[in-house]
Formats: C-alpha cells, sequence, structure tokens
C-alpha cells in the first residue's frame, strides 16, 4: 500500500491561514467565525496513553498504551458530531514480566456513543475541545457516570462484549511469563480532549483520561487480585492526533500507517 507523504499530513489548507492572519489583524471574532474550516468527513485517531499500575508479585510498572480508531465528523458551524469505530489497543508495560493485551475483536465490539466537539478561537488559534465523555465496556448501566461496575459474573447489566462466551470484555495477561490466561473485565474509559487544528487535515492535542475495570471472571485467580492502577500524573504524556482520511481507510489501512501518524507527535 502506498504510504502517507508529508505533504499530505502537514500540508496547511490558504484559507485557514488567511482567517486566522485576519483575525490577528484585528478583524472581529464574529467574523472569523464565520470561516470555521470544514472538517466533516472522515478521520483517522490516535490516541496515546500511559498508566500507572502496581501488580500482584510484579509491582509497580508503567504501560504505554495506544489506541487506534476511525472517525467520521458532521459539523454545523463550530459544532462538530464525533462517532467512532474502534481499531485497535496496543499495550507495552514497562516491564517484560508483565503483558498484557486486547484482541482486535475486542476493541471492533465496542459500539461507543457520539462525542460532541466545539471549536473555539484562541490566540490566533482554532480550538478544538471535547467535553468528559463517558464509555462503559461489557456491561449496560442506567447511569454509566456513576453506577458502580459489576462484580458479580451474576450480574445482569453484564454483556457478552465479543460473543466468546464469556462475560464482560476479555483482555489476556501473563505474569512472570508462568501464570497466563484471561481475565473478563468491565472498564469505564472517561477522557477529554484539548487540541489544534493545524490545518483541515490534522489535529493534534492533548488528552486527559481516567479508566475503571473490574474482573468478574478469570481463568487464573491471579487474575482476579485486586490492584491499583491511574494516569501517568505527567499531563504532556497523554496526547491525541487526528489526520484526515478517505473512505477507503481500514483498521488495516490504519495500522500499517501508524508509524507515519505517530511522527506528527514528535513535533
Amino acid at each position: 500500500m502506498k504510504q502517507l507523504k508529508k505533504s499530505q499530513i502537514y500540508s496547511f489548507a490558504i484559507f485557514i491561514a488567511v482567517t486566522l492572519s485576519a483575525l490577528c489583524a484585528g478583524q472581529s471574532v464574529r467574523e472569523a467565525e464565520s470561516t470555521w474550516p470544514d472538517l466533516s468527513g472522515d478521520w483517522a485517531m490516535i490516541q496515546v496513553l500511559v498508566a500507572t499500575a502496581d501488580l500482584p508479585i510484579v509491582g509497580s510498572l508503567f504501560i504505554d498504551t495506544i489506541v487506534g480508531a476511525l472517525t467520521h465528523i458532521t459539523q454545523s458551524g463550530s459544532s462538530l458530531i464525533l462517532q467512532d469505530r474502534y481499531c485497535f489497543t496496543d499495550t507495552d508495560p514497562s516491564t517484560f514480566l508483565f503483558t498484557t493485551s486486547i484482541a482486535d475483536i475486542v476493541m471492533h465490539s465496542i459500539l461507543p456513543e457520539p462525542r460532541t466537539v466545539i471549536l473555539s478561537l484562541e490566540d490566533c488559534d482554532i480550538r478544538f475541545t471535547q467535553g468528559w465523555h463517558t464509555e462503559i465496556r461489557g456491561a449496560v448501566l442506567e447511569d454509566p457516570e456513576n453506577d458502580p461496575l459489576p462484580i458479580d459474573p451474576e450480574d445482569p447489566r453484564l454483556i457478552d462484549l465479543e460473543g466468546d462466551g464469556h462475560p464482560g470484555m476479555t483482555i489476556a495477561a501473563s505474569i512472570l511469563r508462568m501464570f497466563t490466561g484471561e481475565g473478563y473485565a468491565v472498564q469505564r474509559y472517561r477522557y477529554q480532549l484539548d487540541g489544534t487544528v493545524f490545518d483541515a487535515n490534522t489535529i493534534i492535542g492533548y488528552i486527559d483520561w481516567t479508566s475503571e475495570q473490574t474482573v468478574v471472571e478469570a481463568t487464573n485467580p491471579l487474575f482476579m487480585e485486586t490492584f491499583s492502577d491511574d494516569t501517568d500524573p505527567d499531563p504532556t504524556k497523554h496526547r491525541f492526533v487526528m489526520i484526515r482520511v478517505d473512505e477507503t481507510w481500514t483498521c488495516e489501512t490504519l495500522r500499517e500507517q501508524l508509524p507515519a501518524i505517530l511522527g506528527l507527535l514528535d513535533f
């Protein structure tokens, strides 16, 4: 497959530059807001997250996570509605003593609700701001924000997310390369975005997030043990990037182009 060219990623839309220049020169905010860039269409989104954890036997560690999704944007002025389709989650713990993985089929089975993003002007930048958005994975809760997550495998709120015959979402894990198996979990993932629209094809920014998890069943009792985890306290480690794509992009395309997309976060 043809690789993404830097010119495709970094090309700046002339009309956006003209709009921002006019604003900085003294054009009224109202006049500038009438020329919001057209962001409607298909996008690829990569989230880069870093967690800290304290696990049984293994101890303290960091877990780097990369989440890939394809997103469709519908726009009305400064208001955007984003509908996501997850592709993959890659995890990279800081020690070989612990590994964990979520199969692509699990991510494909997550059906997130649409989320809203608002564009605004700040210091001659077009800001891309999303308030807190909550996803419950492996269960259906009446109040996704506040209801406690299931802990009983017979809890009627549980669903078999990927249809493998087990409650919740399936997560594979290995400890010390000796204890391997699967945990069947429920997750509450919450995040908000603060980014900049660099051009009509590129959005980059920071992601603030939290994750909560319970394990209702496991193939090894060790995976039922409680453990602590949290987001890394350094907010600059949690970032996202979005690039415009066309309708031919699939999750396989996103996987192939991942190194080029991640390269945008080096600037």
